[in-house]
């Protein structure tokens, strides 16, 4: 095929970022590439953040002396959904009511507002109904990603969903049997898709991401010289360079910061990343029964973070991989940057992988009215005043003939309306039946709700005495079984140990309780009551509903 230049753009969460690529014989050749952040106030404000996308899209287009005029655009976002449905044969005005009725339940929002596309994937062999891939997210989401393009003065070839963009990436590591996991964890969001056979069968988007991890750190903490509090930039520094401490014996000594506390602070943030990871992969197994999966292939910038994958491997059983930019790329590209952009290619991923859809037949979440562009032509070429009188005629003649059949068609009519009697008992059976079975589930999810809600108080108070050392006196004890919320009090001595070291690992030691999910310091000051060196703390928990 001739040569063709093709931008890929990732405009989701909080950055702009743009590769440039071209489609030539031999394959892709990577030729420019940018990426900048949007101001952080602008986020939540609109049109004000499109505008703001479209000024630092066109900066970068100019700084990096992009030429390319035509983009794909990767969207994402907790409206976006993805993922395989079954429907038996029929019409295609049937199939799109059909397609979209199977994914009301799958979205938030009404199926009017929302855009849809799907395209067949193959047939079931026992029941003979065909497997669809199904993408669809609220127009406006849409409608923002095109405010962008025109922006930037850029012509939209597609709008691609992330699983779709970074399969391209990573196709050649999907495995004909077995099911593999495509993660790309970003600064606020993770978005989680499993492969089956190669093909994608579900996709999930969670609000959580590196900078939950950059915020825990921010936590005050209590060291020999006194509190100490990292603003959010420091964190985020500590966080790339050195990563979390999961191994206190492995991780860097850093000057005036206790590293036994910062892993108190950070564990939770990392639990709650390992939850919401676990909750997706059970609900996948729930949906697809009790398969096996290979390996989680992860990019995305959150991905780079030193020691969280090595965290989540071992705490889910799974091995997690990075994926690296295909190689044959890389040969062929000539760019004169190319270790700074192997540095960002995880954030850059996406776009890579949306750039690469070029030309293939997919999920495009574009308008009809722009995807068709036989109606654009018609719109802009038709000129209706000449025409008026033909149209006259037309109409005319079908009202001639429609006079002609009347008689037919009333008595069809009337047959239909027969049936539709005779139907319509039928009918509201199977909503009766429908309703029943709903309301079934509903009661015992709601039981399953109370059973799981309740908490063993014998067992919490059996692992705060476990946890509890010599040199600390608990004062008093607090449980609000309503929020699962548990505050503890007391004095924390000086006993072959400093009193900060003995309360930071009394924290320690309650966070890896896996009776708690949370566990915070509140508070730590000095009492001067004793001799020896003595702590009065208030901690704060929050205990994990039974599993």
């Amino acid at each position: 095929m001739a040569e063709k230049n093709i931008l890929g753009i990732d405009l989701r969460v909080c950055s702009v970022k743009v590769v440039e690529l071209k489609k030539g014989i031999k394959g892709w050749e990577l030729l420019k590439w940018g990426m900048e952040e949007v101001p952080y106030d602008l986020l939540a404000k609109h049109p004000n953040k499109e505008i703001a996308q479209g000024k630092v899209l066109k900066q970068i287009l100019s700084e990096k002396s992009i030429a390319a005029k035509e983009a794909i655009v990767v969207v994402g976002g907790t409206d976006v959904v993805s993922k395989t449905v079954s429907i038996p044969h029929l019409s295609s005005e049937e199939l799109s009511e059909a397609i979209k009725w199977k994914m009301k339940d799958d979205i938030s929002y009404p199926t009017e507002e929302a855009l849809v596309d799907f395209v067949p994937v193959g047939k079931i062999a026992a029941s003979g109904d065909t497997d669809y891939l199904v993408s669809c997210a609220h127009k406006d989401t849409i409608s923002s990603a095109l405010a962008v393009i025109r922006e930037a003065g850029l012509q939209i070839n597609s709008i691609v969903t992330l699983p779709f963009a970074l399969r391209e990436l990573c196709i050649s590591c999907l495995p004909e049997n077995g099911v593999v996991s495509v993660v790309y964890m970003g600064r606020r969001t993770t978005n989680i898709s499993f492969f089956k056979n190669g093909k994608l069968v579900f996709n999930r988007e969670i609000s959580i991401g590196g900078e939950d991890i950059t915020r825990a750190m921010t936590s005050a903490l209590t060291s020999e010289g006194g509190r100490i509090e990292l603003n959010y930039e420091e964190a985020e520094k500590i966080k790339k360079e050195h990563g979390v401490p999961t191994d206190l014996e492995a991780y860097p000594k850093l000057e005036k910061i206790p590293v036994l506390q910062l892993q108190a602070v950070v564990r939770p943030a990392l639990e709650k990343i390992e939850d919401e990871f676990l909750r997706t992969i059970e609900y996948f197994k729930s949906q697809e029964g009790e398969v096996s999966i290979q390996k989680m292939m992860i990019t995305g910038g959150a991905s780079k973070t030193p020691h969280v994958l090595e965290f989540l491997a071992e705490g889910l059983g799974i091995p997690f991989e990075r994926f690296d930019i295909m190689p044959e790329i890389m040969a062929e590209s000539k760019i004169a940057d190319e270790e700074q952009f192997k540095t960002f290619f995880p954030q850059l991923s996406a776009a890579m992988g949306a750039a690469m859809t070029f030309s293939k037949k997919g999920i495009n979440l574009l308008p009809l009215e722009i995807k068709d562009k036989n109606k654009l032509l018609i719109r802009k070429y038709f000129k209706p005043v000449p025409i008026i009188a033909a149209l006259a005629l037309i109409l005319l003649i079908v009202y001639g003939v429609m006079f002609y059949i009347d008689s037919g068609l009333k008595k069809t009519v009337a047959e239909v309306e027969k049936q539709v009697t005779e139907l319509k008992p039928k009918v509201e059976r199977l909503l009766e039946l429908e309703r029943i079975m709903r309301e079934e589930q509903g009661r015992k999810g709601i039981f399953k709700s109370i059973e799981l809600s309740r908490i063993e108080i014998q067992k919490i108070l059996e692992e705060i005495s476990y946890s509890i050392p010599p040199s600390v006196k608990l004062k008093s004890i607090s449980f609000v079984e309503s929020s699962k919320k548990i505050k503890l009090s007391g004095i924390a001595f000086e006993r072959g140990n400093s009193s900060e070291n003995v309360l930071s690992k009394l924290v320690l030691d309650l966070s890896k309780s896996p009776s708690f999910a949370i566990v915070e310091l509140v508070s730590a000051t000095k009492n001067s009551e004793f001799i020896y060196g003595a702590l009065d703390f208030e901690i704060d928990g929050v205990v994990r509903k039974r599993q």
